[in-house]
């Protein structure tokens, strides 16, 4: 998270004044707090919580980006490069999630939701 941290901060300092105090600063600001997020989870007992967050978190700055690129912020690939990277994030992410679940079956945090069917 923190290369992605970086990759935002950069294209944040690099986008036109109208959207770099909107758009981008909400970027940078949401990354930031997903990695706050994955951080204190290293060194708590209780990681469910801030894992959901930290996932909230990465999907409202993937929602970021598409809008950056919409607004001609962020080329294709520029995007592409957020997603996939978002993307692998995403995984270890529900890893360490479903890993945790395991491990401690009582405790708090957000049910996964309906099953599938």
């Amino acid at each position: 998270m923190e290369d992605l941290t970086l990759w935002a901060l950069e294209r944040a300092a690099k986008m036109p004044r109208d959207h770099k105090f909107t758009v981008g600063d909400r970027l940078v600001e949401t990354c930031l707090d997903v990695n706050a997020a994955l951080v204190e989870a290293s060194f708590v007992r209780d990681k469910l919580g801030l894992l959901h967050a930290a996932s909230r978190g990465l999907i409202r700055a993937r929602v970021l980006v598409r809008l950056a690129e919409r607004l001609g912020l962020l080329t294709a690939r520029q995007r592409g490069y957020f997603a996939s990277e978002s993307e692998a994030l995403g995984r270890q992410l529900g890893g360490w999630t479903r890993s945790q679940r395991a491990r401690y079956p009582g405790a708090a945090g957000p049910s996964p939701g309906p099953a599938r069917t």
